[in-house]
């Protein structure tokens, strides 16, 4: 089983406009909402994928029920810890050069009660067989070191983690050592206090640090320039793939989903790859947070192209 959780869940709404006129007045169109937050999304994309997942969290008010009302009518099955307040909406607006700026609310605030009985509700849905993903930012009132408190409470029930996280969350979250880890190329210099590398080796050469006996898998994903695939197995790089893109607003969720679901059915690092690829590539050929059809994700598996750098 994989478990998905979002401590700050949104409705996301997603638009487009010619130019971003800041100070003035922006007539926005193709105006859609989602249910969102980055753990959502993976479920939705697991969904897609054909696969089942848990989605859990925090959700709040109204707005919390419309996310609630929305997994139910996708089937995706749920249970979330209710706060006070109300669930946040954000909106990402796309220009014509698809340049995505977002104005993103802070979300309800969250007790430390609430986030003891979240990890109670994970350890009663998960097994040692599990996936949980962490993923996203965390909610106001929670510290940035709950990520590696969750890890290490989770590892001692068996169960593996894949952290989705950046900054001090990030930071903290892997030195409880996740499973699966799929931090950006800025996420890795900024972690290793150095400058964002420009070359692959030395994406390579700070990726394979945070590799150990209990990390066995990081996906570096460098935007326009594609993605690096380290474990044991060998080191692998894809670039990013030919397609007509309409959003890159859920493409790493995407990514991360396809993560989750090639280690719980065992993939080998190349299937893994050439899946995570597909997948993220996907979600950039529709609007929103939408996922990609599973149809059009197997199509673009055969445009996926790989470097095997090491191994």
């Amino acid at each position: 089983m994989i478990v998905t959780v979002t401590f700050n869940p949104a409705i996301d709404k997603t638009a487009l406009v010619d130019t971003l006129v800041v100070g003035g007045l922006n007539r926005l169109r193709d105006v859609r909402q989602d249910a969102g937050g980055k753990g959502v999304n993976v479920s939705k994309t697991l969904l897609a994928l054909g696969s089942n997942s848990f989605a859990t969290g925090f959700l709040a008010g109204s707005s919390g029920r419309v996310i609630e009302d929305s997994l139910d009518h996708l089937g995706i099955e749920n249970e979330f810890v209710w706060v006070e307040g109300n669930t946040r909406t954000n909106l990402k607006v796309l220009n014509a050069k698809m340049e995505l700026t977002e104005l993103n609310e802070p979300g309800p605030y969250v007790e430390m009660e609430d986030v003891q009985a979240l990890v109670e509700l994970i350890k009663k849905k998960a097994d040692p067989s599990s996936y949980v993903v962490l993923s996203g930012n965390v909610s106001p009132g929670v510290e940035n070191t709950i990520y590696k408190e969750m890890i290490a409470s989770l590892k001692e029930s068996g169960i593996r983690v894949l952290l989705d996280a950046d900054g001090e969350l990030f930071k903290e979250g892997i030195q409880a050592k996740p499973y699966a880890i799929k931090p950006n190329r800025f996420e890795l210099a900024q972690y290793f206090g150095v400058r964002e590398p420009e070359s692959l080796e030395d994406t390579v050469l700070l990726g394979e640090k945070l590799l150990n006996d209990q990390t066995r898998l990081v996906v570096i994903s460098m935007g326009g320039e594609g993605a690096l695939f380290l474990s044991e197995e060998a080191f692998l790089y894809c670039p990013v793939l030919p397609i007509d893109l309409k959003s890159s607003v859920g493409a790493g969720d995407a990514m991360v989903a396809a993560m989750a679901l090639g280690l719980e059915n065992k993939l080998s690092l190349e299937e893994l790859a050439i899946l995570c690829m597909a997948t993220s590539a996907g979600a950039c050929t529709t609007e929103g947070t939408q996922p990609a059809r599973l149809e059009v994700i197997e199509d673009l598996k055969d445009l996926v192209q790989i470097e095997r750098m090491r191994g």
